[in-house]
């Protein structure tokens, strides 16, 4: 290991400023996602603008945040969108245009389009546990239909993220994690403490269906303020990407942060909470290209 660099906020400026003209499109070799909330889909909130914005910012991956599962197994995004009901896809009722403005976003940088569950004391978790404990993930099951409905309605879909951060199920998540993975979802760990449970995770669904976690998004911000992916958060060949937040860091100290990690553990990814605190600042392509400057490997 080489031993952690540090930069002032001066230097890593310049450092950044310097490098983007030059490397505006270098991508990383993982990806470098985005947290995004109602501007993804509100139309009053500019959704099909940010949609573009968000498909040329340099941004790989787009995390759309928060889906809820109900204790009927339905889907809602944020208590504001509902996406299934009964096992079928009503998104389209609400708000028409969005799986269209999903598979959109893949005509410009973005690779993957993930769809986030859960958050702080929400009970979705819970609930998964729950209809999963009742009903099995099989082709009957609420959560089966559920999630077949969501893939077949919007394709572009790639990854669900695993944001539990109350229930920690083992047997549960890994079940729904497996269900996932043979729908053609992978799967995406977001934890931001008790790393030993989500090596569990990670280990027993990729145990049982070869190569359905292909990456984690490790919380370094708010309650995982003090989180490295270099220390403690190893899960073998399965990357970790450590996520900021824009509140707390500009893109040049997202910069110097990612570097530093990419220096110390050769981290190949990273990403930023919360887009929604971006919009219309202009500052979205600049935390794109400073996380993909940031763990990018130079000759």
């Amino acid at each position: 290991m080489n031993p952690l660099r540090t930069f002032s906020p001066l230097l890593a400026s310049a450092c950044l400023a310097a490098l983007l003209p030059a490397a505006a499109s270098a991508a990383p070799k993982g990806y470098s996602g985005i947290f995004g909330g109602g501007p993804l889909y509100i139309t009053s909130k500019g959704a099909s603008q940010n949609i573009t914005e968000l498909e040329n910012s340099g941004f790989t991956e787009i995390i759309v945040w928060s889906v809820e599962v109900k204790p009927n197994g339905d889907l809602n995004l944020n208590g504001e969108f509902p996406l299934t009901s009964n096992g079928v896809y009503i998104g389209d009722q609400t708000y028409p245009a969005f799986a269209s403005d999903m598979a959109r976003l893949k005509q410009g940088k973005v690779k993957r389009v993930t769809f986030s569950i859960g958050s702080s004391n929400f009970g979705d978790w819970e609930d998964i546990a729950a209809l999963v404990q009742n009903q099995g993930t099989g082709p009957d099951s609420i959560l089966y239909k559920t999630f077949a409905a969501l893939k077949a309605a919007i394709p572009a879909i790639d990854a669900i993220d695993f944001d539990d951060e109350n229930s920690f199920d083992l047997a549960s998540t890994v079940q729904f994690g497996v269900m996932l993975g043979q729908m053609g979802y992978h799967v995406m760990p977001d934890p931001y403490f008790d790393a030993g449970y989500w090596k569990q995770v990670v280990s027993q669904i990729n145990t049982q269906l070869p190569g359905t976690v292909d990456g984690v998004h490790l919380q370094a911000y708010a309650g995982g303020a003090g989180n490295s992916p270099c220390n403690g958060w190893d899960f073998g060949t399965v990357p970790v990407f450590p996520f900021l937040w824009d509140a707390n860091d500009t893109p040049a100290q997202v910069y110097e942060r990612m570097h530093n990690w990419h220096t110390q553990c050769a981290i190949v990814g990273g990403g930023l909470w919360l887009y929604d605190d971006l919009v219309g600042t202009g500052e979205t392509p600049k935390y794109a290209k400073a996380i993909n400057l940031g763990v990018r490997t130079r000759r």
